[in-house]
């Protein structure tokens, strides 16, 4: 005999996947950190153009951790180290903090910090590094075809004089 499952397993998946398309339309996080509550948010769109322009370097570097197709967190935990001068900055920024509070956090707070700010505009990095990935594709394809024009000219212009096409004549 067939029974009927119960409504509450698939209203609480409802609710789980709705709180998932909110995380993606609004990934902006508020957490208790360093005595205080913080709410780190996703750069605006100008705000992004600015950060992406301050943090190339740490963009190229993400790109360069992915090429594999992947990009974890424990690979991009280790690019905060190396772009030092910028990471803390555009993180405080996402936060509406100070560098200099930012930094005196604890270590595990500052972990949560860093690890929320990450999560937080991860959409933003990826559309940076995709940015990026194009960008390199387009210098690649056109350093390809600036290659593949001269050496179709050069050699044409070394063909010598017997080799030239005469028209209207009857050789």
């Amino acid at each position: 005999m067939a029974t009927k499952m119960p409504a509450a397993p698939q209203a609480a998946h409802d609710a789980a996947s709705a709180a998932d398309e909110l995380a993606v339309l609004n990934p902006d996080r508020t957490l208790p950190i360093g005595g205080r509550d913080v709410t780190i948010r996703e750069y605006g769109f100008f705000e992004g153009l600015d950060v992406a322009d301050r943090a190339s370097a740490f963009i190229a570097d993400l790109v360069a951790a992915s090429e594999d197709g992947t990009l974890r967190y424990t690979q991009v935990r280790r690019l905060f180290g190396r772009h030092r001068s910028v990471v803390p900055s555009i993180a405080a920024q996402a936060g509406d903090v100070d560098v200099a509070w930012l930094e005196a956090l604890a270590p595990d707070d500052l972990e949560i910090y860093l690890a929320t700010w990450f999560a937080v505009n991860a959409a933003f990095f990826v559309r940076e590094a995709l940015a990026e990935l194009r960008e390199t594709g387009l210098r690649e394809t056109h350093a390809l075809a600036a290659g593949a024009l001269a050496g179709a000219s050069a050699s044409s212009d070394s063909q010598g004089p017997d080799s030239a096409i005469l028209i209207g004549s009857d050789a």
